[in-house]
């Protein structure tokens, strides 16, 4: 039973001794530095290792940061509630008030000599004419997508007849 304990005592003690992953053996003769993640896709790297981000460690070269001893939590902060007023305060209802003065410029329809101006009545063959038009040309557009379409398809079954016919007659096709 002695000879059990002393054997488990001896590996706990190699166990503490060792390092603590395989990349740690690897990275912990170099300068320690510790990258975390950071919001936007960027990453911040410090000296020591930032305690309690643990989950935002991209990537660490030194000791692993679970060897460092964290720093004692904060006191809880005292909060306190501010002193009561036994009082409110309400501010005025905003009063509508004209304008007292200004350029009338840039606001024709306040000045005396507006005249609102007079919608035109549809035309029913000028309407006929833009909708053709309109048809004409998405018919074109149509045509020719269709026919740029067909002469890529057309190119690419010639340029894979003139592949296949280069490769051995026994070979099965590529797909």
């Amino acid at each position: 039973m002695k000879k059990l304990i002393a054997g488990c005592a001896f590996l706990g003690v190699l166990t503490a001794c060792g390092y603590v992953d395989k990349y740690e053996e690897g990275v912990i003769d170099y300068e320690p530095t510790y990258c975390y993640a950071a919001l936007g896709g960027g990453v911040e790297c410090f000296r020591e290792p930032v305690a309690g981000e643990d989950r935002r460690l991209v990537n660490y070269y030194g000791k692993h940061p679970s060897r460092y001893d964290a720093p004692p939590k904060p006191a809880p902060a005292q909060y306190q509630a501010p002193p009561m007023v036994n009082a409110w305060v309400k501010d005025p209802e905003p009063v509508v008030r004209a304008m007292p003065k200004g350029d009338l410029a840039d606001r024709p329809w306040l000045a005396s000599d507006y005249r609102e101006p007079v919608a035109r009545e549809a035309s029913p063959a000028a309407t006929q004419a833009f909708l053709r038009q309109v048809h004409e040309h998405l018919t074109r557009s149509i045509r020719k997508d269709s026919q740029d379409k067909l002469n890529i398809l057309s190119r690419a079954e010639s340029e894979g007849a003139q592949t296949s016919q280069e490769t051995s007659p026994g070979a099965p096709p590529f797909r």
